[in-house]
C-alpha cells in the first residue's frame, strides 16, 4: 500500500519543517530568510519560450503591461538571505526546538574530532589491508617459486 500525502498535509508537514528544524538552524547560523516580490517584464517574441520555463503561480500572474503593448510582466518570488545577530531568539527556545538548538552545538563542536577520529580509522584500515594483501601475495610467489624450484 502506498502512501501519498494530499496537498494540504505536504503544506502542513512543510510548515511544520520549517517552524521547527529551518527556522532554529538558521536562528543557530545568525541569519534571517526573507521572501520579496519581484516584478519581471518579458518581451512578447519569447513570451511562449518564457512561460513553459516557470512555475505555475507565475502563469497565473501574467499581465500586459501599462506602459508598453509588446512586454509582458510577472512576479516572481525571490528568497533572500540576511546576517542578523539572533542570540536571544536562540536562547528564547523551549522544548523540542530547545534540544534541536544543543544538538546543533554539540554537532558543530563533535565533528571535527569525529571526522579526524575516523580518518585515523580509516588511513589504519588501509594501512593493515595494503600490508595484508602485500604479505600474503608475497607468501603466494614465495609458495609458488619454492615448489617450482626457483632461486
Amino acid at each position: 500500500m502506498a502512501l501519498t500525502l494530499s496537498s494540504l498535509e505536504q503544506v502542513a508537514l512543510n510548515l511544520w519543517l520549517y517552524q521547527n528544524v529551518e527556522a532554529v538552524v538558521s536562528m543557530y547560523e545568525d541569519r534571517f530568510d526573507l521572501c520579496t516580490f519581484q516584478s519581471q517584464r518579458i518581451e512578447e517574441s519569447s513570451r511562449d519560450i518564457e512561460v513553459e520555463n516557470h512555475n505555475w503561480w507565475k502563469k497565473l500572474t501574467w499581465r500586459k503591461s501599462r506602459t508598453s503593448t509588446s512586454a509582458l510582466s510577472y512576479i516572481e518570488i525571490i528568497q533572500i538571505s540576511i546576517s542578523v545577530r539572533r542570540t536571544k531568539e536562540l536562547r528564547a527556545l523551549t522544548g523540542w526546538r530547545y534540544y534541536f538548538s544543543l544538538f546543533l552545538e554539540l554537532s558543530d563542536i563533535s565533528m571535527p574530532f569525529i571526522r579526524a577520529v575516523f580518518e585515523k580509522i580509516s588511513n589504519a584500515i588501509s594501512f593493515f589491508f595494503v600490508s595484508l594483501i602485500g604479505r600474503s601475495i608475497g607468501l603466494i610467489y614465495t609458495g609458488i617459486r619454492q615448489s617450482l624450484r626457483w632461486k
